[in-house]
């Protein structure tokens, strides 16, 4: 932005504003040394209004403007002349034509959800032909359904204008927008809420003016106090966004703020509360509206089930809402509500959980920058092409992949390559008759069903028939299956069978580790023979994609210990896949324990 430096009136404008040596408004790390131009001058006329910056955000915002500026202007040329302004040229584009296209071409802004009933559809992946290099998709890779009256996101967005003086990027939007869906009589539809990203996009920043708008707007709108409570996954870096906003809070609102570290806590006019603590089991006792959770990977299910959860149990229109970048196989809270919500996605149910995620979609090639994209939505605004490119040549790959592409990473012995489970997507319906394997999750926290059928010619679909989180429904949902279906069989572990009933009997055959260490190879192969097909549904491609190979008996076989998260529904494929692929048996099902 113009600088206007020779302005005597704007030297001493600029001097006050960087007393003090505050840091820079847009990246909040680098010592600011100008005075950057919130809206640029050629269109307020004015230096009203001004903030801190440092030469490199300063820079960058002043070229995106200019830039903007000469595309508008190729556009309008183009127009004049009868020409598309949008078509693609012929020759290859350079990365900075790339950039200005996208640039001028943005998505629809979602503030209509503010004035307009809201009816989606769950979403799984934006389309790849919307890829440009070296800028980031504003759209979700995977979304909730989240139908409802209308959304309090557009004034969490104006809120952080007006008083943090900070325009959210779209993604944040998008992420806000779901998470604050309202019904009819203005109450949250949803009671918990996770967002995930890779790192430095700004996740913080949104989530801080989750805290503020709760404090103040809020408050004011419900008409009682509310209190927030703030944890991370460490208390620095719960502290660090409680620096940030709580001076804030006293200035323009004249909260009173304690500062003790570990204890730190703001105490409204109004009678709202923030208190900021480190995500330890000691959580217990408080009573919450807003529960923020930053980095949930590391945040442990003790905490988050046991604390955390139940102090909301008896609060009306709370809101739970977490953020984070994936984790390892450790991330087991993560891991457990991302299946949840990921099971939900695939039967486009609505729950009480909203999840949006930007992450590579299964198989796409990490090397490939132009998918980054998919991960990084702040790619081209505070996140550069150049910046990941230096990341990617750390050694560790591992962590490259889970920070920055999202990624819970599994190894180098994944059973198979990536892309190849992409390319087997069907959309012909799984046959009748078949076989339907069951199994629980690890933990017995969720119930799963993968069915196969064989088709005419010999080539086999897979489809997920249902993933539940208790057994009653899964009974529900076997039942349901198979009197729908009387050709269709049933393969069920030892510990599921003592419910099975008794009508179900002849048609059901038990499994366990053996014959999942007897069945992985012949299913492995059935792959790449490209005779296994599927419908498409996340929940099995994050399973079969991220599974593992693990040696035993001079065999190998898919290893829940090793892989780098839950992948029951890959073992069921590799049951259900083998099993459909022979015949079936005309008397009485054969009794075959795991060991």
């Amino acid at each position: 932005m113009s600088k206007r430096t020779s302005d005597p009136e704007f030297r001493r404008r600029r001097a006050e504003l960087l007393e003090g040596n505050p840091l820079c408004h847009w990246c909040n790390k680098q010592p600011a040394t100008e005075a950057d131009h919130l809206i640029p001058y050629d269109i307020v006329g004015d230096d009203s209004p001004l903030v801190p910056a440092c030469k490199s955000c300063n820079s960058r915002r002043g070229a995106q403007h200019v830039n903007g500026k000469r595309t508008a202007q190729a556009h309008a040329r183009a127009e004049h002349l009868g020409l598309d302004p949008t078509q693609k040229p012929k020759t290859k584009q350079t990365n900075q034509e790339l950039f200005l296209k996208k640039e001028k071409i943005k998505p629809p802004s979602p503030d209509f959800l503010l004035s307009e009933t809201i009816q989606t559809e769950s979403v799984r992946c934006p389309a790849s032909s919307d890829l440009v290099l070296g800028v980031g998709q504003s759209s979700p890779r995977l979304q909730s359904l989240h139908n409802g009256s209308g959304s309090y996101g557009p004034q969490v967005a104006a809120w952080s204008e007006r008083v943090l003086s900070r325009t959210l990027f779209d993604w944040q939007k998008v992420a806000l927008n779901g998470q604050l869906t309202h019904d009819e009589n203005g109450d949250l539809v949803f009671r918990e809420a996770m967002s995930s990203c890779a790192r430095q996009n700004g996740k913080s920043v949104a989530l801080t003016s989750l805290c503020g708008f709760f404090l103040t707007d809020w408050s004011a709108m419900r008409g009682k106090p509310m209190h927030v409570l703030s944890v991370a996954n460490k208390l620095d870096r719960a502290v660090a966004i409680f620096n940030e906003l709580a001076p804030v809070l006293e200035a323009q609102f004249e909260g009173h703020v304690t500062w003790s570290y570990g204890r730190n806590k703001v105490e409204m006019p109004n009678g709202s509360t923030w208190e900021v603590r480190a995500a330890t089991a000691n959580l217990h006792g408080g009573t919450y509206d807003l529960i923020v959770v930053d980095e949930i990977w590391n945040v442990s299910e003790e905490v988050y089930f046991d604390a955390l959860r139940p102090s909301q149990i008896a609060v009306k229109s709370p809101l739970l809402s977490s953020w984070s970048t994936a984790g390892d196989e450790s991330s087991k809270t993560m891991q457990r509500l991302r299946e949840s919500a990921i099971g939900a996605i695939d039967q486009q149910k609505q729950t009480r959980l909203y999840f949006a995620e930007w992450s590579l979609p299964s198989g796409a090639d990490p090397n490939d920058e132009l998918n980054w994209g998919y991960a990084n939505p702040a790619l081209g605004q505070t996140i550069t092409l150049e910046a990941l490119q230096a990341a990617a040549e750390t050694p560790d790959r591992a962590a490259f992949l889970r920070a920055h592409m999202n990624l819970f990473v599994s190894s180098a012995d994944a059973w198979i390559q990536p892309g190849v489970w992409d390319k087997l997507f069907t959309e012909s319906d799984c046959p009748t008759g078949g076989v339907l394997a069951v199994d629980s999750s690890t933990g017995g926290e969720k119930y799963v069903g993968i069915r196969c059928g064989l088709t005419e010619e010999g080539n086999i679909i897979a489809t997920v028939q249902f993933s539940t989180e208790s057994l009653k429904e899964m009974w529900i949902k076997i039942n349901e299956a198979m009197e729908a279906d009387p050709k269709l069989r049933l393969a069920i572990t030892p510990a599921l069978d003592l419910h099975t009933p008794e009508k179900l009997e002849r048609r059901r055959q038990i499994f366990g580790y053996a014959e999942v260490l007897k069945f992985t190879g012949l299913t492995r192969s059935l792959i790449l023979e490209k005779r296994i097909y599927h419908r498409g549904e996340e929940l099995l491609a994050t399973h079969v994609n991220r599974a593992v190979l693990a040696r035993a008996n001079g065999q190998v076989v898919i290893s829940s210990q090793r892989s780098p998260g839950p992948i029951e529904a890959a073992r069921l494929l590799v049951v259900a896949a083998a099993l459909v692929s022979r015949p079936s048996n005309t008397g009485r099902a054969a009794m075959a324990f795991g060991r």
